[in-house]
């Protein structure tokens, strides 16, 4: 006898007599036709179609199930997986006294409703505004609307760098009305960085019947749906996962992996048993399973994880899987893993610990710091930042000092600075002020510092004053100056005013950038002073009189009327000058005149 619910069926052995009593009852009874696919060698995936059979068709049901008995085979029956606990289905191919987990049924794709892009953050506005040196504003507006495609596709790339929300409008009109493939393309970079929704329904549109697009417009469509994590992806993807196409596969895994949930876990586990998946999707997929904690496939992952047979980028993406998935006895798991002779295992061993906050993980990832691997070195200092482990500041001083590798030294530094201890301040500090570290050195030691702003301000400030006086440090100076120029912190607005000062030209803009960044009213003056200097139509320009203009927010127009009135004015004093200087020659030749007079009278009396 057969049960159907929700279109999915599961089918166990019938007995003899089972067999005999349903070949009689199906003489008057609807007949539901099922059909068995094997996926792989080992896991089969069994599918049914529910029909109303015609006469023959019964008739042909039973003959073949007669012969199948004849055979000493056992004729199938169709069980709901609603009568299943935990969706538990019987598998009836050779392993049959095994139970394995059926996966959800994929459902219809539902298509996000189209919106507009999100209103973006004043504040954030504000700050490129601020920072827009150029007042590109109106530029930038006018090349989305007009420009050639070689000149947009240039400027997105720009935007999306800059991570600049003041286009999102301007943008989005370019995305629905442009006919260029490779803007379209742009566009969702552009607003998978901003991670804006606004292109939901193009995205998961194309997702869902994606065999006649570009490669490439399918890939920014599953980096879009990634960075965005839109949910309504979900079952396109896992339809493309299920096709097996290889141009999509990996693709649709890593974007399961990033949207994906618990169901999403419960649908890929059963890959794994697959040994038709190549070298590449087998690695994509062990990692996957990690990202989306299918701890269903724990005791695999650790089997593949030890497997010194196994394929090094599986095991390496098993271990930090096994990480990623935080159970209990992982610790212990990769404890033992991270003792084995491969160094791209231990680095991922190190990955899959920094899950972990417990004790004996955080032993393993300081002594990690000392292995024989650069790259384990540099996977242990990223996760002991992470996980604030202050304890372990002496050995990255350690490193920092001696280290081999000046990737190592170089990425101790703002591991330091992070974890803002006594000993790790005083380390960097003495490294700004050591007449003997080099000056590039100095300039990283002074970023990290920077970025948390907890210790050696007032060292790098007198360093760079110290630079403004010595031109062989430009380097340097100009270095600080750009990390200055990060910040809104008016102990800068000093410095500020010292840059701008300087007779260097570079030295002079990099002023004028850290004051566009923190718009010191204490500096305003000298840089109105140079804006001042500004003549759109002269013949040659002053770079940075202009930058300022720029900068105070004053438009061509303006400053040529400016310029203008500044001319105006040197001319009439000019000529008053002239003026003045006519109308006083006789006065002025008799005072000389008379002059003479005197001291001829004056040297004749001694004569007389």
């Amino acid at each position: 006898m057969c049960a159907v619910a929700c279109g999915a069926l599961v089918f166990f052995p019938l007995t003899a007599q089972e067999s005999t009593s349903e070949a009689a009852a199906s003489e008057t009874a609807t007949t539901e036709v099922a059909t068995t696919e094997a996926t792989t060698s080992e896991t089969a995936t069994t599918e049914a179609t529910t029909t109303e059979a015609t006469p023959d068709e019964a008739a042909s049901v039973e003959a073949s199930a007669e012969e199948s008995m004849a055979e000493g085979a056992s004729a199938p029956t169709a069980v709901s997986v609603d009568e299943l606990d935990d969706y538990e289905a019987y598998d009836g191919g050779k392993d049959s006294d095994k139970k394995k987990s059926a996966p959800p049924e994929i459902g219809d794709t539902r298509i996000p409703s189209k919106k507009r892009p999100k209103t973006p953050d004043s504040e954030k506005v504000r700050e490129l505004d601020n920072a827009d040196t150029e007042n590109s504003r109106e530029k930038n507006a006018d090349t989305l609307k007009f420009g050639l495609e070689s000149e947009i596709t240039e400027l997105l790339d720009t935007l999306t760098k800059n991570e600049d929300v003041r286009f999102t409008e301007d943008v989005y009109d370019l995305f629905e009305s442009t006919k260029s493939v490779l803007v379209r393309e742009k566009a969702l970079g552009y607003f998978a960085k901003l991670e804006d929704p606004c292109l939901e329904d193009y995205a998961v549109t194309i997702l869902d019947d994606p065999y006649d697009e570009k490669g490439s417009t399918v890939s920014a469509c599953f980096s879009y749906v990634r960075a965005v994590k839109t949910k309504e992806a979900v079952n396109p993807v896992l339809r493309l996962i299920e096709n097996e196409n290889q141009d999509y596969f990996t693709n649709a895994l890593d974007t399961i992996g990033e949207i994906g949930g618990d169901k999403e876990a419960v649908y890929l586990a059963d890959f794994l048993d697959r040994e038709d998946l190549s070298v590449a999707q087998r690695q994509s997929l062990v990692r996957v399973l990690g990202k989306i904690k299918a701890t269903k496939t724990y005791t695999k992952l650790v089997e593949l994880a030890k497997d010194s047979d196994e394929n090094s980028f599986v095991r390496m993406y098993a271990a930090e899987a096994i990480g990623a998935m935080e159970k209990d006895d992982a610790v212990s798991v990769l404890s033992e893993l991270y003792e084995d002779t491969d160094p791209n295992l231990r680095t991922y061993v190190v990955k899959g610990l920094a899950h972990f906050t417990k004790p004996d993980a955080q032993d393993v990832l300081i002594q990690a710091t000392r292995d024989t691997y650069y790259k384990v070195r540099l996977e242990a200092i990223s996760a002991i930042k992470e996980q604030n482990l202050q304890r372990a500041v002496p050995y990255l001083i350690y490193r920092a000092k001696n280290d081999p590798e000046r990737v190592v030294k170089e990425a101790c530094y703002p591991v330091i600075a992070t974890l803002n201890t006594k000993e790790g301040n005083d380390y960097l500090i003495g490294q700004i002020t050591d007449k003997k570290v080099a000056d590039n050195i100095k300039g990283k030691i002074a970023a990290a510092l920077l970025v948390e702003n907890n210790a050696g301000e007032s060292e790098i400030l007198a360093l760079a004053e110290e630079c403004l006086k010595d031109d062989r440090k430009k380097g340097l100076r100009y270095t600080l100056g750009k990390e200055f120029a990060k910040y809104d912190r008016s102990s800068y607005a000093d410095i500020c005013a010292k840059y701008i000062e300087s007779k260097d030209v570079s030295t002079i803009g990099t002023g004028l950038d850290i004051y566009a960044r923190g718009r010191y009213a204490s500096v305003t003056g000298a840089v109105q002073a140079l804006a001042d200097k500004y003549d759109p139509n002269a013949k040659t320009r002053n770079a940075m009189a202009q930058k300022a203009s720029r900068i105070l927010g004053i438009s061509e127009e303006e400053a040529e009327k400016k310029a203008e009135a500044a001319k105006a004015s040197a001319e009439a004093a000019k000529t008053a000058a002239k003026t003045g200087a006519g109308s006083q020659p006789a006065s002025a030749a008799t005072e000389p005149a008379s002059a003479p007079t005197a001291a001829t009278s004056a040297a004749a009396s001694p004569a007389e």
